[in-house]
């Protein structure tokens, strides 16, 4: 059975699964196998772990210097 010091992780999983992953109940996730929760539980990591990477990308900004220009005085 399920040894009480595995149930944090447990729901933990469940609810990223449902919160996170599209088109899951708490039903099916309780439900499933464990091997298959931990299937789709690494996916989800994975496939948020590139979307923070991407937005990162996106939100960096440019290593490039302003020119130097030169003010003209009259």
């Amino acid at each position: 059975g399920l040894k009480p010091e595995h149930r944090p992780e447990i729901h933990d999983q469940i609810f990223q699964l449902v919160y996170y992953g599209q088109g899951f109940t708490h039903s099916d996730i309780y439900n499933m196998p464990s091997y298959l929760r931990n299937f789709y539980h690494k996916k989800l990591a994975d496939v948020k772990k590139i979307e923070k990477e991407q937005v990162d990308k996106a939100n960096k900004k440019p290593n490039y210097k302003k020119p130097n220009i030169p003010s003209i005085r009259k």
